[in-house]
């Protein structure tokens, strides 16, 4: 018997022909400025022209990489993907936003920077972390806090896609509580002598420098003690202790165990203030967080879109399962969230596009969206089915990487806490 091919025909990932981004209304996007919408469009159009098409074939030379190389022949192939990526964005002035033109950004902004995030991050492309951290992580404290040498050193090249970046200042035994850190910076003639280990670095593997945080005075309480340095990774006595493989499709990156022994700076390595670094990183904090945000918004905006139009093309029992309740209410309830979710961070980006201080705000944003984006892509997951868990479709991708989000940049519960003490200090003046 010859099988009829239709009759076992299973939906495919080339069977979603709606363009990305369909699925945002004129209501999403009301509050934007006509510039903003205007960026909205451009990002969203280099992205399906330029980024999507790309997106597989990259993810297939990294784990091509990660299956045949190891160590510093591994890092730099890699390294060479993410600078490549980074010089194509550059070429469309999709990486200078946060930076003004003095340093070879377009100085749009905040809002801008999340808006490109948002559509870089629908396309799926797996360089786009490492543009994020290399931009906002390990460069945005160098734009605030930075001397005019230390700017004119690394914000082009870093713009230009050039050179890359990380933050260190997650330790073994020290993660939110920051005041347990003890990475030491000390002061032997003209030099800062650093030591100490950082893990869960993201793209530490593949950074040219880090921006670091080190106790430099242990008389005082660390928060006062605190001091931030830029770090060349091929210093004498950087040396990555081990790769810490991860769920997510990021794993690529390199987060690496680093140790720091006898590691000697110049003075000029210093970031901001000596004993300033707290209010370094806090500041960094804030736009690292609303950024993220954005970006995880593509992730759950691409898996919204996926879900609806195979809900319109899977047929069971008869009928489009779009037509079944249970999973029509499951795509508007992914819907709302995802609108909610667009609006508190745009409110946030625009606080601190402003100059204002935000980080109960940036802690409200954080705290909404990672339960947001992991809501709607485990929906998305539960509409696809077995479909969802396979590699043919994205979710899969999205799905885990969605769950980082709830930890990276401030657990939930740290997000929880800060929200509550600002409350509390209100209340008891």
């Amino acid at each position: 018997m010859t099988l009829d091919p239709d009759l076992f025909r299973a939906i495919t990932l080339d069977d979603i022909t709606m363009p990305g981004g369909w699925s945002v209304s004129r209501g999403q996007t009301h509050l934007y400025t006509d510039a903003e919408r205007g960026l909205m469009q451009e990002a969203r159009a280099f992205a399906q022209r330029e980024i999507l098409p790309r997106a597989a074939e990259a993810h297939r030379s990294v784990e091509a990489i990660k299956a045949r190389c190891a160590g510093a022949e591994r890092r730099s192939r890699l390294r060479g993907i993410a600078r490549d990526y980074l010089r194509l964005l550059a070429e469309a002035g999709m990486t200078g936003a946060l930076f003004p033109e003095t340093y070879g950004g377009n100085g749009r902004g905040v809002v801008a920077e999340c808006i490109i995030d948002e559509e870089l991050a629908a396309a799926g492309h797996p360089g786009d972390v490492i543009r994020s951290v290399t931009l906002t992580l390990g460069t945005i404290s160098i734009l605030r806090f930075g001397t005019e040498a230390q700017k004119r050193r690394h914000l082009p090249p870093r713009i230009a896609g050039e050179e890359l970046a990380a933050l260190a200042i997650t330790e073994p035994q020290v993660g939110s509580d920051t005041s347990r850190m003890q990475t030491r910076a000390v002061r032997r003639g003209d030099r800062w002598v650093i030591n100490g280990q950082k893990r869960f670095i993201t793209g530490g593997g593949l950074a040219d420098y880090l921006t670091l945080f080190a106790i430099t005075d242990q008389g005082t309480h660390p928060h006062k003690g605190m001091s931030a340095f830029i770090v060349p990774m091929d210093h004498p006595g950087v040396r990555i202790r081990r790769q810490l493989d991860e769920v997510i499709m990021a794993d690529w990156m390199d987060n690496v165990w680093i140790d720091f022994e006898e590691v000697d700076v110049p003075p000029d390595s210093l970031l901001g203030p000596l004993n300033g670094g707290y209010h370094v990183l806090m500041d960094e904090l804030d736009t690292e967080r609303v950024t993220y945000c954005m970006g995880a918004l593509g992730g759950a905006r691409r898996a919204l879109e996926v879900a609806a139009e195979y809900a319109t093309k899977r047929v069971q029992f008869k009928q489009p399962i779009a037509m079944f309740e249970g999973v029509s209410f499951r795509l508007a309830e992914m819907y709302a969230q995802l609108d909610a979710a667009r609006q508190v961070t745009y409110r946030t980006a625009k606080m601190l596009e402003a100059g204002l201080s935000a980080q109960r705000e940036s802690a409200v944003t954080k705290l909404f969206v990672a339960e947001a984006v992991w809501k709607i892509v485990d929906d998305a997951m539960q509409v696809l089915g077995g479909a969802g868990y396979t590699t043919d479709f994205p979710i899969q991708a999205l799905f885990r990487n969605a769950r980082l989000m709830r930890i990276g940049a401030g657990s939930d519960e740290i997000m929880k806490f800060l929200i509550a003490r600002e409350l509390l200090r209100e209340v008891k003046g």
